[in-house]
């Protein structure tokens, strides 16, 4: 769902940064890498639960199985061609929950409006 740095990216670049850390900005690369870590931690223990609720609303969307990367560039691509409206109320809410999982990983103190009374 995340477009990148994968966390394999996050943790290589973290883990080789904190094997070396001797730089006067110390302080501050510290608070980024455990910002990173914070984010691959997430990812780790939210992903699994949100992919499989969001394979599940695209399906039902699209009447068709796959996976989540499939599907997803499926749903793409009818939005694209108008096939599927952004409009229609399983689209919308599909959109609405993909993208308040993902900011649960990167930014778990965003708030917004969509996020009231939504559950995963």
């Amino acid at each position: 769902m995340i477009e990148g740095p994968s966390r394999d990216e996050l943790l290589q670049a973290t883990t080789a940064w904190l094997e070396d850390a001797s730089s006067p900005v110390e302080g501050f690369h510290r608070r980024v890498a455990a910002n990173a870590l914070g984010m691959v931690s997430r990812e780790l223990a939210q992903w699994p639960a949100a992919e499989a609720a969001a394979v599940m609303r695209m399906q039902a969307i699209l009447g068709c199985d796959g996976d989540y990367a499939t599907l997803n560039a499926a749903l793409a691509e009818a939005l694209r061609k108008g096939t599927v409206s952004a409009e229609d109320p399983a689209v919308f809410d599909h959109l609405r929950r993909a993208a308040l999982a993902m900011l649960a990983i990167d930014q778990p103190r965003y708030r917004h409006e969509l996020s009231q009374g939504v559950e995963a």
